[in-house]
């Protein structure tokens, strides 16, 4: 068993397809552990971090494990920053998780004499990193602790839009075809969805304008160094894979309400909406998230994802809680 570091971004960018074959087998597998996803934050977003990725390979070279880590200031953290990355992990080959966590502990243990704190955020509640990492932390002279830090709301969609209806809340359901009935009654309307790269590097532009125009919150985000080009860039990567989508719902011309979504497997991100404020009255947004799960629904995927934050919207389209966890590993304890 071997233990591989990656440390510059030149060994980065060419291990695509060892890096996404391996999360492709991986019980973890997410579109925020993509090979797409990292590539396009460290180009980003680096800054004064350092690179430490962690490859874990068997005696024939075959990859069974990766730690997307990166070492500020003695300190250990995912590559991401919270504000873009709704979930985070390492992860592994189905099979060798025990062997994976025991191996990742040891190196740890053993190759950072400066460390001073583990930090590992938004980790989902059902990853075996809360189960197998505090189980071995202290053999490995590490105190270890974790605390929920949000929520992400997820909704397990049926194979009918009708099921999918009957399954609402009463209240829920009624609401919902009031509003759908209440757009219905503008005149002119379209939805379009965006999938080819040069369309959807084009269409970002719409998409970023008409969002920075929702609170003065949306638009600090956009104008943070490294952010623009960030999206710019990670949706020509996942266009490339058919992984992102842009719907928007237009009346003639203007632009009422858009969504930003990653089709990935079994599942579609619901990952930023946007509307137009002038038709407020009218649930732009509402009409559009409807739209696109009827999408969902036809494409045969499995879950919609509405990701992290209790917006009443998403509890509005029956999607159900599920916590989000960081996960906290101090090295120094005493086992004497």
């Amino acid at each position: 068993m071997k233990i591989e570091r990656i440390t510059n971004t030149e060994n980065l960018k060419k291990m695509e397809t060892e890096w996404n074959r391996l999360l492709f087998s991986s019980e973890q597998n997410c579109i925020f552990f993509t090979h797409e996803w990292f590539t396009s934050w460290w180009e980003s977003f680096s800054e004064d971090n350092s690179l430490e990725i962690l490859l874990f390979k068997d005696r024939d070279g075959g990859v069974f494990g990766a730690a997307p880590f990166m070492i500020k200031n003695g300190n250990v953290r995912f590559i991401c920053s919270l504000e873009v990355s709704d979930y985070c992990d390492v992860f592994s080959t189905r099979g060798r998780r025990e062997e994976f966590f025991k191996e990742l502990m040891s190196y740890l243990e053993m190759n950072y004499p400066d460390l001073k704190k583990i930090e590992l955020s938004n980790i989902k509640a059902s990853s075996p990193t809360l189960d197998f990492l505090p189980r071995w932390a202290s053999c490995h002279k590490f105190s270890c602790s974790y605390i929920e830090k949000e929520v992400a709301l997820v909704l397990d969609i049926p194979s009918s839009y009708e099921e999918y209806l009957s399954q609402l809340k009463k209240k829920n359901r009624h609401e919902l075809q009031r509003k759908l009935r209440r757009f219905e009654t503008l005149k002119g309307t379209r939805t379009v969805k965006v999938t080819e790269t040069k369309d959807l590097l084009s269409s970002m532009k719409t998409f970023i304008a008409l969002h920075k125009q929702s609170s003065p919150e949306k638009e600090r985000f956009w104008n943070k160094d490294g952010m623009v080009d960030f999206f710019h860039e990670l949706v020509r990567r996942f266009s490339l894979r058919k992984w992102v989508e842009l719907n928007f719902l237009f009346q003639e011309d203007r632009v009422l309400a858009a969504l930003l979504n990653f089709s990935y497997g079994n599942q579609v991100y619901f990952y930023n909406a946007a509307f137009n404020r002038e038709f407020v009255s009218f649930s732009p947004g509402i009409f559009l998230f409807n739209h696109c799960i009827k999408d969902a629904i036809s494409e045969k995927k499995r879950k919609v994802d509405f990701l992290r934050g209790r917006e009443k919207y998403k509890y509005y389209f029956g999607a159900k809680e599920s916590k989000i966890f960081q996960l906290t590993m101090t090295p120094g304890v005493d086992n004497r």
